[in-house]
Order: structure tokens, then sequence, then C-alpha cells
């Protein structure tokens, strides 16, 4: 543990922010589906239009991924290989390390897009609405994942700029 830098401190708190930001997106979509908004005029999320159809996959892909990428990423930049073989697993560390948060801002970037619709008519709409509050707690969660989301992503990007494991001293 005394040989860990900075940068696996980080990338362990961005690979459980973004596993706590995915179970909550789970949550909310089972939540929010076909959950009537402003009096009923709209859903949440229907799974019938086109903007929640992409963020499904989109939202799940990625944060599968980034969850992937982060942990390859520390555990191969823990190997210490020589020759070759080290530089090849350095290389491959490095290229996951940065891919993590890409794959984050496609995931946020899609449940935003899917999420839209409902946040929109949930907190913006006409007074004269009707606003159900279990739409209100939806959108709430849905803000909360989203925040911790975009922790996520800013922390992984900032672990890939620090070291997995201390540099030795020579």
């Amino acid at each position: 543990m005394k040989k860990q830098g900075i940068g696996t401190w980080i990338t362990l708190c961005a690979l459980i922010l973004t596993i706590v930001g995915f179970v909550l997106y789970g949550a909310v979509v089972k939540a929010g589906d076909k959950l009537a908004i402003a009096s009923g005029s709209e859903f949440f999320y229907d799974m019938t239009r086109p903007e929640d159809v992409a963020m499904g996959p989109a939202v799940v892909t990625g944060s599968i991924l980034a969850i992937v990428f982060l942990a390859a990423g520390l555990v191969l930049s823990q190997l210490t290989l020589d020759g070759i073989a080290g530089k090849v697993v350095k290389t491959v560390a490095g290229i996951l390390r940065i891919a993590a948060p890409a794959m984050l801002v496609i995931a946020v970037f899609y449940f935003l897009y899917g999420s839209f619709s409902g946040l929109g008519w949930t907190f913006f709409s006409n007074e004269e609405l009707t606003i159900y509050p279990e739409a209100t707690a939806v959108g709430t969660q849905v803000i909360t994942a989203v925040v911790i989301y975009i922790v996520a992503m800013i922390a992984s990007a900032v672990a890939a700029y620090f070291d997995i494991p201390k540099k030795d001293a020579e």
C-alpha cells in the first residue's frame, strides 16, 4: 500500500463513484419509466421515445466500459514487466486511463439527453400544471446521479495525470 501513488486513490474514488452513478441510473430509469410528470401529459421516461431508446444502451455501455477501463488501468499499472512487454502494458494502461473519462462523458451526455424532457416538465413547467411528487423525486435522483457521474468523470481525468504506483527512487 505504501507504494501506491495519488493516482491510485483518485482512480479508486472515480471507480466507486462510477459504480454508484450507474446504480442510481438504473434506479432512476426503473422509477421514471411510464411515470406521468405534468398533468399526465408526458412520461418522465418512455422507452419508445427516441431519446430514451438512445439513452439506455449508451449509458449502460459507457458506464460499463468506464468501470472496466478504470479497473484494468489500475491493475495493469501495478505490473512491473521489463522490456517490450513492460512498455506495451504501460501504454495500454495509459490508454485505458484516458479512455475511461471519455466513456463517462458519453454516459453523462446521453443520460442528460434522455432526461431533458422529464426534467423540463418536472422543474420548469407552467404553474397551472400539476407536478406529481413522484416525478420530483425522480428528477432529484437524476440530478444526483448526473452530478456523481460528472465528479467521477473529472476524478478519472485528473487521475490520468498522476502515477498509480509511486516511482522508485533510483
